[in-house]
């Protein structure tokens, strides 16, 4: 009875492969979320019988939340498992969608869209360290790689099923589209067994308030433009430094700030969310300014870019196992440099416009891709590695907050404003490759 009951156990679990599908389906339907809203704002704006100006808190609120609970959640599933913490995710990413589905005011809209928020940062640097933990170093690019084919993939199609949900049903499926991508994940996670040590420390309680706070400033005071905010921040950032240092399990290790290749790597992080806004935000906008085309065309012309960064993701996930992470990330940051130059300075023909953009794109799908999260994970202890892509995922997402305000600077003060802005975008990749090339004791 005992042997028959184990050898049931084993036909049950869940395969590596499946195990690793089903945390990348987690990322698809977080990033499918991402690009399905912006079709059905307008509707979901007169459903509330709202101006277009109240659209913007959709993403606002939604960015502002996925920040916060980045780092917190990444922190919790070095404590409690991944598993459990990326099960987490699921379930309040679902209940947010269905919250936002059925919000009889635009109010408990926004909340709605605030839970599944936090739900998608219980997802997505969980997915990182999970996958990092199951393939040996060696393996271990080409893996992390599919996070951004994935994560492509969902951000291409997203628009699109946006579209046509908006054109055949009611706006709601938007949201509702989410509950059976998270009822198979749930399913199949279900099966998925892991091991996890208890950690008999106590939490972080203060630790995760005040760094809640310090987040909300910084992201308040990038969007609205208010230095209020920024001081609020480094106001409570010396307040935060103390409780870390004094505490025993820590919600920021410290040292990642203290440490040389960890904090180069935070800020390459940083700088690679900037590059990355500034680039695919922009870039109908661009096309409509200099080319001239229609908003229909400018559009489309985003294709070659995302395409790109698609293929980059797997193509840096293989290299980062041949050549090493550490020149596959100078070498994405050498592309986004030339390509920012070149949008910068290039002269106004489609055809150098959509070469640049798949240049830029194979740039992008690099820096954001694979090759950072080796780095990081070589970077810090195994026990850490949560936490430490939960912090990478801070950064950049502060870098893509930071990246349209800059250039709505840019382009509201000078009628020359794109060649200003990628020269700004130029000079942060050339600024990574500096920090990388000084962080000395990085790995190869």
């Amino acid at each position: 009875m005992n042997t028959q009951v184990v050898q049931t156990s084993k036909v049950k679990e869940l395969s590596r492969p499946l195990v690793m599908f089903t945390f990348l389906l987690g990322i698809f339907m977080g990033a499918l979320d991402h690009g399905i809203v912006g079709p059905a704002l307008s509707s979901i704006l007169s459903a509330y019988q709202l101006s277009s100006s109240w659209g913007v808190w959709s993403f606002t609120m939604y960015t502002l939340f996925f920040a916060v609970s980045i780092p917190v959640l990444g922190k919790l599933s070095d404590r409690f498992g991944r598993k459990q913490i990326f099960t987490f995710g699921i379930v309040t990413f679902a209940v947010g969608s269905i919250l936002a589905a059925f919000a009889p005011n635009f109010s408990l809209f926004l909340f709605g869209r605030a839970v599944q928020a936090i739900g998608t940062g219980g997802i997505f640097p969980i997915t990182a360290a999970q996958i990092a933990a199951m393939y040996p170093p060696e393996r271990r690019g080409k893996a992390l790689g599919l996070i951004g084919v994935f994560f492509g993939i969902g951000t291409i199609l997203g628009p699109v099923i946006g579209g046509g949900i908006v054109a055949y049903l009611p706006w709601q499926w938007i949201f509702l589209i989410n509950i059976p991508i998270s009822l198979v994940i749930l399913v199949m996670i279900a099966r998925f067994r892991t091991q996890h040590e208890a950690v008999k420390k106590p939490v972080d309680i203060a630790g995760i308030v005040i760094l809640t706070l310090l987040i909300v400033s910084v992201m308040l005071g990038i969007t609205q433009k208010s230095g209020w905010y920024i001081v609020a921040a480094l106001a409570l950032l010396p307040v935060f430094i103390v409780i870390e240092r004094k505490h025993q399990d820590p919600v920021l290790n410290v040292k990642y700030f203290t440490g040389s290749k960890t904090l180069a790597l935070l800020i390459s992080s940083l700088l690679s969310g900037f590059v990355m806004a500034t680039a695919m935000n922009l870039m109908p906008l661009y096309a409509e300014t200099l080319l001239g085309l229609t908003k229909g065309l400018s559009g489309l012309t985003v294709a070659p870019m995302a395409a790109a960064s698609v293929i980059a993701s797997l193509a840096a996930g293989f290299l980062t196992d041949k050549m090493g992470a550490k020149k596959v990330l100078l070498l994405g940051f050498v592309i986004t440099a030339l390509g920012a130059l070149s949008l910068a300075l290039m002269p106004a023909v489609l055809i150098v416009y959509l070469v640049t953009l798949a240049l830029m794109g194979f740039g992008i799908g690099i820096i954001i891709g694979a090759p950072l999260n080796v780095l990081m994970i070589q970077a810090v202890e195994p026990k850490e590695t949560g936490a430490a892509v939960g912090y990478l995922s801070l950064f950049r997402s502060l870098g893509s907050t930071l990246g349209p305000t800059v250039a709505g600077q840019f382009l509201s003060a000078a009628a020359q404003g794109f060649t200003g802005l990628y020269m700004v975008s130029a000079a942060a990749s050339v600024l990574s490759v500096l920090l990388l090339l000084g962080a000395a004791s990085l790995r190869r």
